[in-house]
């Protein structure tokens, strides 16, 4: 067999395998995402805390219970001119009952006590209605609502003590 026609028949076959073997799933060409984005900025106002941690979290649940959906850690060099961008990606779809920040205060080993909340999506202190303070906004991911975007907030270190909020 010639060279000519060996090669006629693999680009025949290439070509098959091309037009063939990658089926168009979608053919309106809009994909359909696997997960959601949410982004914001913090504002910060206060002197940040010598020791302990500072936090943003997704979480099911409010108050917050067992592992948040997404989290940073923040530390002071993260901000810049007492702001900070997040970025949470790879969001599974659902509602999701707040966007917090917290510091943690390393003096207190009792984990219900030791999380201060500094600020909340759409919530202000105390962050729970029934202590005079206004829940955080909950937030839905979906494959309609999946980039979301402009979920900005304030925290102020002087929450990071109760007896300033009331509670």
């Amino acid at each position: 067999m010639n060279n000519s026609k060996i090669i006629k028949i693999i680009l025949i076959f290439l070509g098959l395998f091309l037009t063939i073997g990658c089926e168009d799933d979608n053919p309106t060409g809009v994909c359909t995402p696997e997960s959601a984005t949410i982004t914001g900025t913090i504002t910060f106002s206060g002197t940040w805390p010598s020791e302990g941690s500072v936090a943003v979290s997704l979480s099911s649940n409010w108050p917050p219970t067992g592992a948040p959906a997404a989290y940073a850690a923040i530390t002071e060099t993260d901000v810049t001119n007492n702001t900070y961008n997040y970025t949470f990606e790879n969001v599974t779809f659902g509602e999701y009952a707040s966007i917090a920040i917290s510091w943690s205060d390393p003096n207190d080993s009792n984990p219900a006590t030791q999380q201060h909340t500094i600020g909340a999506y759409g919530g202000t202190c105390p962050f729970f209605a029934t202590y005079g303070g206004v829940d955080p906004t909950a937030i839905i991911a979906s494959t309609t609502e999946y980039s979301l975007t402009g979920l900005d907030f304030t925290a102020d270190f002087s929450f990071t003590t109760s007896s300033t909020c009331g509670i």
